[in-house]
This record gives C-alpha cells, sequence and structure tokens, in this order.
C-alpha cells in the first residue's frame, strides 16, 4: 500500500484541526481568571504540553482505516457499543451544538464590531438556522475555499504578533487577586478548547510513511507551532491591551488591532473573524451528523437517522442539532457552553484512554501501526489528570457540568429504546458485524 504522507502532512493536519477562532476570544476568559500576565502565558504553555500528551496517547488508538469514525469508533472497542453510543449521544446534543453556539456566538460578537450592538442570541440562533438550512439543501463549503478561510486565520495569528511590536499605551498594572487554586484548573477549560484537534494528526495514520517515528514528530511539531502562535497572540494582547483591558475584551484580537493602528483595522480583523466562523460554523454544522447516520445505520441510534434526504445529506441529525445548538446559544455565555462541552469531552476522552488499556487485553493481536508514546505511563498521568480536571469542574462549575452528566444519564434509556442492536458480548457474530468495514 503506498503511503504518501509525512511527519509535515501530520503537522499540517494537525493545525488545521486546532487553530480555529478561540485564540480570538479565549484569551479574554482566561485573563479573567489568572492573577498576572506571567501565569496566562504559563497557563497557555501548559495546555500545549497536555495537548501533546493527549495526541500520543490517541496515537495508539489509529489504525490502518484511523478517519473511519474516529472517538466514537475507539470506544465503541475498547468499552462496547453502549458507551460509544453515549458519546454520540452527547455529541449530538452537547458537544457540537454547544461549539456551534460558542462559534456563532463569535460570529455575532464580531459582527457587532462592524455594525454596533445586535441581539446576540438572536443573531447567533440566525446564523446557525441559516447554514443548517444551506447544508439541507446540500451546499458544501469547497475545499479551496476552506483552505482560504485557514489562510486567513494564520495571517491573522501573525499580525497580532506583529502588532505586539507596536509600543504599548496602557500603565503598569499590580497582579490581580485571585482566591484559591482551583483557578488554575478552571482557566484550562477555555485553554483546552482552543487546543482542541491537536491528535487529529492520528487520523491519517494509515496513509503517514515510518508512523512510528513519523506520528509522534508531526504531533509534535503541529502543536508546537500552535503553540508558539498561541503564545504569541497572547504576549501581543496583554502588551496592547494590559490585563485588565484584556479581561474586559469581547473581542481581543479587533480591540488590539484598533490599539495599535486605529479603529479601522480593528473592523477589518472583526471581518477576518467573521468570515473564519462561517466557515468553522458550516463545517462543524455538516460534519457530524454523518457521524449519527453512522451510528443508526449500526442499529445504535434511531434509523430515522439513517436515511438521507434527496441531496444526501442526514436532514434529522441536521435538525436535532440546530435545535439544540439554538436552546444551548440562548445562555448567551461562551463561559457556560465551554464548561458544559469541556467537561463532557474530557470525560470521554479519558474514557477512551481507559479503552486502550482494555483493548490490549481483550485484542492483544490487533494491528496496531504505531503505539502510545510512554505507554503505560503516559495514559496513565492523562487519565488521572482528566479525573481531576472533571472532578474540579463538577466541585465549582455544578450549573452546567451537572446537566452534562444528566443529559448521558437519559442516554441510557434512549439506547435500549432504539432496540435493535443486542449486547455485543451475547454474541461475537454480531461484534463481528459491527466492526464490518461496510458499516464505516
Amino acid at each position: 500500500m503506498d503511503k504518501p504522507l509525512g511527519a509535515s502532512h501530520v503537522a499540517a493536519v494537525v493545525i488545521g484541526a486546532t487553530v480555529g477562532v478561540g485564540i480570538f476570544f479565549t484569551p479574554a476568559t482566561v485573563a479573567m481568571m489568572l492573577p498576572s500576565p506571567a501565569w496566562i502565558v504559563a497557563l497557555w504553555m501548559i495546555g500545549g504540553v497536555i495537548a501533546i500528551a493527549g495526541a500520543f496517547v490517541f496515537s495508539d488508538l489509529a489504525k490502518k482505516h484511523p478517519n473511519a469514525g474516529g472517538v466514537y469508533v475507539f470506544l465503541r472497542e475498547g468499552l462496547g457499543p453502549r458507551t460509544a453510543f453515549l458519546y454520540g449521544w452527547l455529541q449530538l446534543l452537547v458537544i457540537q451544538p454547544g461549539a456551534m453556539g460558542v462559534i456563532a456566538l463569535v460570529l455575532v460578537d464580531h459582527l457587532a464590531v462592524l455594525t454596533g450592538p445586535l441581539p446576540r442570541a438572536a443573531c447567533a440562533i440566525a446564523a446557525i438556522a441559516s447554514f443548517t438550512v444551506a447544508n439541507l439543501v446540500g451546499l458544501r463549503t469547497g475545499g479551496r475555499i476552506q483552505l482560504a478561510m485557514s489562510g486567513l486565520k494564520i495571517a491573522a495569528l501573525a499580525f497580532v504578533m506583529i502588532l505586539g511590536l507596536w509600543p504599548a499605551s496602557h500603565a503598569a498594572e499590580p497582579a490581580r487577586h485571585v482566591e484559591g487554586w482551583s483557578w488554575m484548573i478552571l482557566a484550562l477549560i477555555p485553554i483546552q478548547f482552543t487546543f482542541g484537534g491537536s491528535y487529529h494528526g492520528t487520523f491519517i495514520g494509515g496513509s503517514v510513511r515510518d508512523p512510528e517515528r513519523s506520528i509522534p514528530r508531526g504531533i509534535v511539531t503541529g502543536v508546537l507551532i500552535v503553540l508558539v502562535g498561541y503564545v504569541g497572540v497572547n504576549l501581543a494582547y496583554l502588551h496592547l491591551l494590559g490585563h485588565d483591558a484584556l479581561a474586559a475584551s469581547a473581542s481581543p484580537a479587533a480591540d488590539s488591532a484598533a490599539r495599535a493602528i486605529g479603529p479601522m483595522a480593528g473592523k477589518i480583523f472583526a471581518a477576518i473573524i467573521v468570515v473564519s466562523a462561517a466557515g468553522i460554523l458550516n463545517t462543524i454544522g455538516l460534519g457530524f451528523p454523518f457521524v449519527i447516520h453512522a451510528m443508526a445505520r449500526d442499529g445504535l441510534f434511531f434509523n430515522r437517522a439513517s436515511r438521507l434526504n434527496s441531496n444526501s445529506v442526514p436532514a434529522f441529525a441536521l435538525w436535532i442539532q440546530f435545535a439544540m445548538a439554538s436552546v444551548l446559544c440562548l445562555s448567551g455565555r461562551y463561559g457556560d457552553l465551554l464548561d458544559m462541552i469541556t467537561f463532557i469531552a474530557v470525560l470521554f476522552y479519558v474514557l477512551t484512554i481507559i479503552g486502550i488499556f482494555i483493548l490490549r487485553i481483550k485484542k492483544p493481536e490487533m494491528a496496531r501501526p504505531y503505539k502510545a508514546f510512554g505507554y503505560p505511563y503516559l495514559p496513565i498521568l492523562y487519565i488521572l489528570m482528566g479525573v481531576s480536571f472533571c472532578t474540579l469542574l463538577i466541585l465549582y462549575k455544578p450549573s452546567f457540568t451537572w446537566p452534562g452528566l444528566l443529559i448521558a444519564l437519559a442516554g441510557i434509556p434512549i439506547y435500549y429504546w432504539t432496540g435493535r442492536y443486542k449486547e455485543s458480548d451475547q454474541s461475537d457474530m454480531v461484534e463481528e458485524e459491527l466492526f464490518h468495514p461496510k458499516n464505516f
């Protein structure tokens, strides 16, 4: 089998999957939680290290066809169909709609820089609705357009870093007082959201030359490039705005540009972010419903979701996703949505990594083109960090983490209601059929 890809391609995938719009707004949320600029820079660096560790661990789970469902497939193989269903259920009802809500609110906030104040929740829902309808009729953003939007994001990051060379106009600020040490973990919530996607480099493992070397190198290279960019952007924000102004900013990138060059630069930057957010919203909007479509074909979701409309689009899943994203938008706060989706995502990442140990026991003969770096110590460390992270979120951010758990539990009767699937431990034939390539 020809394997044309190398470490540079892995790095490119990591960069493309990681750099979204988060870096243009999450630094303000982080600054509100941390006592000084030094802590801000330190926490972003820690977030990068965690991203590298998590990506290495996920590399053990990518096989010859690593793009066949990602975490959903990993959970199904390691912990069984019920856990995989709950992950897909929460992706449909919480994680993907929550991400859409965050991106839609970012789009509206930056659009408001151009137009003046807007009704945030209503405009965000309207944006999600427009992309839902567009996707229902089969409209997809072309590869070249997506590449252009990715180029805009990279150019915008570089632009902000260059702006950091401008003379600062704010006075020196004393360190902020923050109660307790829990702020360190809580500040990692938006940082982890912004680093999300670093493990996507493992999904092309089947086409990578010398994967034992190329995958880890590509992951580290990609995350390090993103990390340097993120730290550089935060330094620019702090230099141009100062800690207090950064913490109070709804659009740090646009405000920094306006502070350095003038109001027109801020508006141009806001327009770039609006276009970038629109592209991401379109990608998120159509991408995940196809996973729900695959779940339905596996017998793990309502049969109606297994059908495509006349434009080959899973319309039923799209409408569910739109409804949930609209409800979550009504909160109107980035932080609330980030608390919910990050908690659920980290929880299932921990379960996925636990699946590594289970798979090595259940299927020791399973082909693995590359092993998890630092196994078993790094996976254990990631599990401990993830459990600590989720525990602190439950203790300090209960208003959105407990609802996430309740939504997860509500998925259990739904799993049995779908009914057609028999337990995998009752029939090896059923399990083999479930993993047949025709299901992917």
